[in-house]
């Protein structure tokens, strides 16, 4: 009888023997017909996908999914777009999976360090954006530690173990930007470089791959900076205007947010410098057509937020194969903006 089953149903039999159980209850769990409890049928799932069976496996996990999404309260507008992109997601998931949305204020991280370690409902994922500080490294890691898969979404944290990044690569970014401000500057000038904080891994890996690229590549420039604005237009405004009092920079990089304050400041002069920053917004692309903003790099929100979910659905055994995790970063010129 064992026999006869074992040639109708390939490799099932080698999935009862590996997980201690009767071929009658793995077959509950591949159908999902119940009457078999959580312990085992987690058991089953593992003993299946191990062994490579070659079906359509139920979750590990019953019912609605819940991840929960952390991200900064912020008036960037590069977080806007991230969080239509969830919207967008919620909606396309909505019979698997629930997105709870958190804003935490950057000017307390502490709100964040709250909303990671507070569990009141079973969670199966966490997406969280933060700043690489020891308060956030900790709660993280707790929450790791007991079992919760979490991504980091567009900035790394050092000395982490156990979350998965999903970005671009920002020191390859800051080598991109050296590279198109060479090739635009003359041999000696100043370049302004201006960032969000450094208390992101992103933006301290963006300014290490364009400082060291720029030197090498122009060693005659002089970098002035960087500056942190903190992705403010007033505190932007600012860092323009007072470098263009003597000595005004032929370039500017912009690692973050607050392109309005660049924006109207360089046009109280006639001076253009090569100006680049980041995110394909429609802010950006009107700077782009007036020729102020030569160049923007995109880290295509859209696919950041996609595989984040993606990779927390595969850790939940909800798809067989991995994500890539690294997003293409794309280069956004007057010429390439779509109409």
């Amino acid at each position: 009888m064992d026999k006869a089953r074992e040639k109708r149903r390939p490799g099932l039999w080698e999935v009862a023997q590996m997980a201690g159980v009767s071929l009658s209850t793995v077959d509950r769990v591949i159908n999902e017909r119940g009457g078999v409890s959580e312990a085992r049928r987690k058991k089953v799932l593992e003993t299946a996908r191990q062994l490579g069976i070659k079906l359509v496996l139920p979750s590990n996990i019953r019912g609605i999914l819940r991840f929960d999404v952390l991200i900064v309260d912020t008036a960037a507008d590069y977080f806007h777009r991230v969080t239509e992109a969830f919207g967008r997601q919620a909606q396309l998931f909505q019979s698997r999976v629930v997105l709870m949305r958190r804003f935490w204020r950057e000017s307390n991280e502490m709100d964040l360090v709250r909303l990671i370690k507070a569990n009141k409902a079973p969670r199966q994922g966490l997406i969280v954006v933060g700043p690489d500080t020891a308060p956030v490294r900790e709660a993280l890691s707790e929450v790791i530690e007991k079992g919760t898969p979490t991504v980091l979404l567009t900035t790394n944290i050092e000395a982490l173990s156990g979350a998965t990044y999903v970005g671009i690569d920002n020191i390859k970014a800051g080598r991109v930007a050296a590279r198109l401000m060479a090739h635009a500057l003359s041999d000696s000038g100043k370049v302004l470089l201006i960032t969000n904080s450094t208390r992101y891994l992103a933006h301290r890996q963006r300014i290490q791959g364009f400082t060291e690229r720029l030197r090498i590549l122009v060693p005659s420039i002089e970098i002035i900076g960087p500056i942190e604005c903190h992705d403010d237009e007033h505190l932007t405004y600012s860092a323009v205007s007072r470098a263009q009092v003597k000595d005004p920079p032929i370039g500017i990089y912009n690692t973050g947010g607050g392109s309005r304050g660049i924006h109207d400041a360089l046009g109280r002069t006639r001076c253009r410098p090569f100006w680049i920053s980041h995110e394909a917004s429609e802010e950006h692309a009107r700077m782009l057509e007036t020729d102020i903003l030569s160049v923007a790099i995109d880290q295509d929100p859209d696919a950041q937020v996609q595989i984040s979910i993606q990779h927390l659905l595969f850790a939940n055994g909800d798809l067989e194969t991995a994500p890539n995790t690294l997003p293409e970063l794309r280069i956004v010129i007057p010429e390439n903006l779509p109409e």
